[in-house]
């Protein structure tokens, strides 16, 4: 994972965070030395794809969860972004760090009043069972992180979420870094010049 070049001094303008994102790095706050919040690439790059058949396979992948979820589980967006950030930063462990600093969920604030973030919400009978933050970018989805408080409901929120976005139009969708978990679930990992590529395609770069 390389690490982008930055300068000294105060926050980003949210223009020039974006524009990183468009670039392809993705910042992440595990640097306390760090001047501002340091930003990084990776290669390979892990995208879950939007086609009906890439959809259908997560779905598979994902049918005991999605069993669990009733006529109460409802996919909404942006009704409790302040709190999914807040879920999102805090240890998931006792003794686990974080990379969402103060600092870190700032940047996500302004980008949401910019409406460049946003929350995806899973709302299971009337209350938050999971969350996940996103950067869009013309139709690019770049999901940063999730949280969940009901059991499954982070599944669910994952096979729902790639059905919104297809359905809306998007061309990419982005989750960083490949891990077991998300490769289990169906993620690929796409070396960083297709990546790139389809990035710049998505955002409307050509």
């Amino acid at each position: 994972m390389t690490r982008a070049r930055r300068r000294p001094g105060a926050a980003l303008p949210v223009e020039e965070v974006v524009a990183r994102y468009a670039q392809g790095f993705f910042p992440m706050d595990d640097d306390e030395t760090a001047a501002e919040i340091p930003w990084y690439a990776a290669d390979p790059r892990a995208v879950f794809e939007l086609d009906p058949g890439a959809r259908d396979d997560v779905r598979r992948r994902l049918r005991r969860s999605l069993a669990r979820a009733g006529p109460g589980w409802e996919l909404r967006r942006d009704e409790a972004f302040a709190d999914v950030l807040r879920a999102c930063a805090r240890p998931r462990v006792p003794g686990d760090g974080v990379w969402i600093t103060p600092r870190m969920a700032e940047q996500y604030g302004r980008l949401h009043t910019a409406g460049v973030a946003h929350s995806l919400e899973l709302w299971v009978d009337g209350a938050l069972g999971a969350g996940l933050l996103a950067i869009m970018l013309g139709r690019a989805a770049l999901l940063e992180t999730m949280m969940h408080r009901v059991p499954h409901a982070g599944n669910v929120l994952l096979a729902r979420t790639l059905d919104d976005l297809a359905a809306r139009g998007h061309e990419l969708c982005d989750i960083q870094l490949p891990t077991a978990h998300t490769v289990r679930l169906g993620a690929r990992a796409l070396p960083r010049a297709e990546f790139d590529a389809r990035l710049r395609a998505a955002v409307g770069g050509g």
